[in-house]
């Protein structure tokens, strides 16, 4: 493999979805790095100072607290990875860290139930801190797109709601499924741990000191404290026995292995200073500085970042066993002498290659190995400053990822918005229910004539409501009611009642084509589509369903089934107010429906030569796609003449008549036939 596909696929890595999330949920974790590290700090230079012993009671109590505050970051760490893969998958990043965390505690046996109290277990759930909140985020998601599409039934519910109501099942599976398989992976790791537990009866100190250091090592690169649960998990208590000569191992690993703290970050801040200005790995550099002067590495290994950062992992491995070797040879052979002493690991560097040596060949030591860190870090680093810039990763995805967190935070304020509008909303909601019930709502019928026969070619029933004062004005109360998601009642009533009127007509004796206007949510209730062909079953071929293009979005399979449904019942489906809101093209040839209503709007712009041609170029498209074409608010004889110079199938305006009462359309029918002849 050539070095620029190595270089492409480190980045494709880098830039993974998931890997950028946990990167996040560390990163979000740095305050909290700092701080522990700053109190530490403080702490181990007050013993120093002699300012509090360990005898001293707000000494216990510093370290009681410091050690509860060491057990929960595995919990810190899983509700942080919980939260940042849920919300970059578009999920509910609080839904996604609650489960996390309750999959992390149960099935992660970080808490265990013994004698009836609980019990925290860090050193047997730290593992799990990672793995689970990651499985439970993936799992989750799986679960919400197997999930049947259930919107229609919380429509009437905010989205901040509906999201929490429609993720209840999901959530619930995603807890239970890790029943099935944690066996499996609880198996698969206490294999690991066999494989990897140190067998101090077979090897030598340094041995044992060399695996424990790849081992933490890995640990870290995981983003797990690697020290801290190697401890937790294995016998180290052979650090504390000679490695060489009398030099114990712990503070030969402290003095002359970690030069700066985990993987040598003293060198890699000296390499990072010979980036050009403004990078971010030597902005972070610079940061780090007081902190790994007392080799505290936090913000390095996760702002940097060095864990999941395959460019990274080389140096993080090779600078450390570089350090080892040469170190282990050098004061084996005497070219350094060194000590008993037991110093503090937050010693700083130099200081305590001079304590340990007790003059300055340890110093000397200490400032080779730190020159070739250095030099093992720069070109690691240099490939990484060109070739990843992560700042602008972590930015580019959070515009991109981070749509759905805005959105939900907006449905949120939308909600509590709406908890304090809800009361002068219902006011309103209720006077028009009440001028309803206490008026009269009729169907008036408005004729479309066919332009080729000059016949009537059907009739468009209209919502009217007569009022208790004997005015009759159009649906001026459908938006309030289409807002509180109550047309139901009326979608009810002009479907039945447009059933009624047909029976009236068939009983003097004619038989015209209607067209009705539903909720665009009406076609996707197959239950109602099925009781309307069963109504209508006794006039076949005389009802038309008018629909607005965004029926189709709500639940295309649905629409598509209901629309075959009602053709099967000789019941024409028609696109009304085409040009308006949404409009697609795909959606038309899509949809096998044939009749397409131009909106009013369009036509009132053929004032204009661009009006004009826009609508011309409308109707040839519709034409090449085999539509019949209703021409819709056609008022004025130019507009007519306009319309029939595009061969437009049918008109529908006041160039012909206004909507007429029922019982006006029986003489205007009459008169019109009459005329005609």
């Amino acid at each position: 493999m050539s070095l620029l596909k190595i270089k492409r696929s480190l980045t494709a890595i880098l830039h993974s979805r998931l890997l950028l999330s946990l990167r996040e949920a560390f990163i979000a974790l740095i305050p909290y790095f700092v701080s522990s590290a700053i109190a530490i700090l403080l702490l181990n230079s007050a013993l120093k100072l002699e300012i509090v012993t360990p005898t001293d009671k707000a000494y216990s109590l510093i370290i009681s607290s410091a050690s509860l505050v060491l057990s929960l970051f595995p919990v810190f760490v899983s509700v942080s990875i919980g939260f940042f893969i849920s919300k970059n998958l578009g999920q509910s990043g609080v839904v996604g860290a609650m489960l996390a965390l309750l999959c992390f505690l149960l099935h992660g046996q970080y808490v265990l139930l013994d004698d009836g109290s609980f019990e925290l277990n860090p050193s047997g759930g730290t593992p799990y801190a990672i793995i689970i909140p990651c499985l439970s985020s993936l799992i989750l998601k799986f679960f919400v797109n197997l999930h049947p599409n259930l919107d229609k039934y919380f429509h009437h519910v905010s989205r901040f709601l509906s999201e929490k109501l429609l993720v209840i099942l999901p959530f619930t599976l995603t807890f239970f499924s890790f029943y099935t398989f944690m066996p499996i992976i609880n198996a698969v790791g206490e294999l690991f741990a066999t494989w990897i537990t140190p067998d101090v009866g077979q090897s030598t100190i340094a041995e044992l000191t060399f695996e424990r250091m790849l081992f933490t090592h890995g640990l870290w690169f995981l983003g797990i404290h690697g020290d801290n649960t190697f401890n937790m998990v294995f016998d180290a208590n052979y650090l504390l026995q000679p490695i060489i000569g009398d030099l114990p191992a712990k503070t030969f690993y402290d003095t002359f292995v970690l030069i700066g703290g985990t993987g040598c970050f003293a060198g890699l801040i000296i390499a990072a200073l010979f980036l050009k200005s403004g990078s971010h790995e030597k902005n972070i550099a610079k940061l780090s500085i007081p902190f790994t002067a007392f080799n505290f590495c936090e913000i390095i290994l996760f702002a940097l970042p060095i864990f999941l950062n395959p460019i990274m992992l080389i140096p993080f491995l090779l600078a450390p066993t570089v350090n080892f070797l040469i170190s282990f040879v050098v004061i084996e052979n005497g070219l350094v002498n060194v000590t008993n002493e037991t110093i503090s690991w937050m010693t700083p560097t130099l200081i305590n290659g001079f304590i340990v040596s007790e003059g300055v060949s340890g110093v000397l030591l200490q400032l080779s190995l730190l020159c070739l860190n250095t030099l093992i870090y720069y070109p690691f680093l240099k490939w990484h400053s060109e070739q990843i810039n992560f700042d602008k990763a972590i930015g580019k995805l959070r515009d991109q990822l981070n749509i759905s967190e805005q959105l939900r935070n907006k449905s949120e304020s939308n909600f509590i918005a709406h908890q304090l509008d809800t009361e002068k909303s219902n006011k309103v909601l209720n006077e028009i229910l009440t001028e309803i019930s206490e008026g009269r709502l009729m169907l008036y019928y408005q004729p479309q004539v066919c332009q080729q026969s000059q016949t009537i070619s059907g009739y468009e029933a209209l919502l009217r409501l007569e009022k208790k004062t004997g005015d009759i004005v159009g649906p001026y109360f459908l938006d309030t009611l289409i807002k509180h998601d109550e047309t139901e009642i009326i979608d009810m009533w002009v479907i039945e009642q447009a059933c009624r009127d047909l029976e009236f007509f068939k009983q003097k004796k004619l038989k015209p084509i209607i067209s009705i206007n539903v909720n665009p949510k009406v076609m996707s209730n197959s239950f109602l589509i099925e009781y309307v062909c069963e109504l209508f079953k006794a006039f076949p071929n005389q009802l038309k369903i008018e629909i607005v293009e965004s029926s189709y979005l709500s639940d295309k399979k649905a629409v598509l089934q209901n629309i075959a449904s009602l053709k099967k019942s000789r019941i024409q489906t028609v696109i009304d107010d085409f040009g308006t809101g949404y409009s697609s093209l795909s959606m038309l040839s899509e949809l096998p429906i044939k009749f397409i209503k131009l909106d009013k709007s369009l036509l009132d712009d053929t004032d204009s030569p661009k009006g004009k041609k826009f609508y011309q170029q409308i109707v040839d498209l519709l034409h090449n796609m085999d539509k019949s074409i209703i021409a819709e608010g056609v008022e004025t004889k130019e507009q007519l003449v306009f319309i029939n110079e595009l061969n437009i199938a049918e008109v529908q305006g006041w160039v012909y008549q206004k909507a007429l009462p029922k019982k006006e359309v029986l003489s205007f029918d009459k008169e019109f036939k009459s005329v005609a002849e």
